[in-house]
């Protein structure tokens, strides 16, 4: 049902032994769980980085849907090209939210945190809620966290538990009974993991188990860049978790459904 592989990122081939070690120790503790089992299928719409695309194509499908999604940005990403595409601009920042959609932090510089002390991840954090400040207004913290690259080390999973409500990575598989806030799995539908990805096997998983899966998609378009996914795909996978009877909503969102259900 899941890809394998999605874990280790070229920053963490790159790092220390130290590196390595601390990703394989941070992906086996568990700082938070889900306050309770989800009980019912949610699902879960996430962007990262995020490519100009994934508002201006994905944004009128999940319109259309009347669906809400959660949007991960890097502020130093704000306006610039990244992996040869133009990603998103400040004024795209208060259109996600007036939408109805989440903004999630992925650090303001899109770095892994294998490559960050633990002050220096502080510091990263610090200055993506400033941005984000700036650009919402002085009031907005952002809820959710993604780890860019997916790449987690010990430190970085104890300051976001801290710091964030949950926290999202880019393992394979579906959220359920006691799975890890700080370290949400995923559902890849960007090109590169589609083939190996059978996403109806997921959503059907999640309807009949009463489980969350997180979709993690890039950019929304049909250039065939690795980390996109082409708006089709994007329409079918809604359509296709909407008949199943999940609920769709942001992650933060599906997090204080399931705190509420635990008083």
């Amino acid at each position: 049902m899941f890809p394998a592989g999605l874990t280790m990122g070229a920053a963490m081939r790159r790092s220390s032994l130290a590196g390595r070690l601390s990703f394989a120790a941070a992906t086996r503790m568990a700082f938070r769980r889900v306050p309770v089992p989800p009980g019912r299928g949610f699902l879960s719409l996430s962007f990262d980085d995020i490519p100009l695309s994934a508002w201006t194509e994905g944004g009128p499908i999940l319109s259309r849907h009347g669906l809400r999604a959660s949007y991960y940005l890097s502020g130093d990403l704000c306006g610039k090209v990244f992996e040869n595409r133009e990603q998103y601009r400040q004024d795209d920042i208060a259109d996600i939210i007036a939408a109805g959609h989440e903004i999630g932090s992925h650090l303001f510089h899109h770095v892994s945190t294998l490559t960050l002390s633990p002050n220096q991840m502080r510091r990263e954090i610090a200055l993506n809620d400033a941005f984000l400040k700036q650009a919402v207004g002085q009031d907005f913290m952002a809820r959710s966290f993604a780890y860019p690259y997916g790449e987690i080390s010990v430190a970085a999973k104890w300051l976001c538990n801290r710091r964030f409500l949950a926290s999202r990575s880019v393992m394979p598989g579906l959220n359920s009974n006691g799975a890890d806030a700080g370290q949400l799995r995923i559902l890849p539908i960007d090109n590169i993991f589609a083939a190996e990805t059978d996403i109806g096997a997921g959503i059907a998983a999640a309807a009949r188990d009463g489980a969350w899966a997180i979709l993690l998609a890039h950019g929304v378009d049909n250039t065939g860049h690795a980390f996109s996914c082409p708006p089709s795909r994007l329409e079918a996978v809604i359509e296709r978790a909407m008949a199943a009877g999940l609920e769709i909503l942001p992650v933060a969102e599906v997090m204080d459904r399931l705190t509420s259900s635990r008083s």
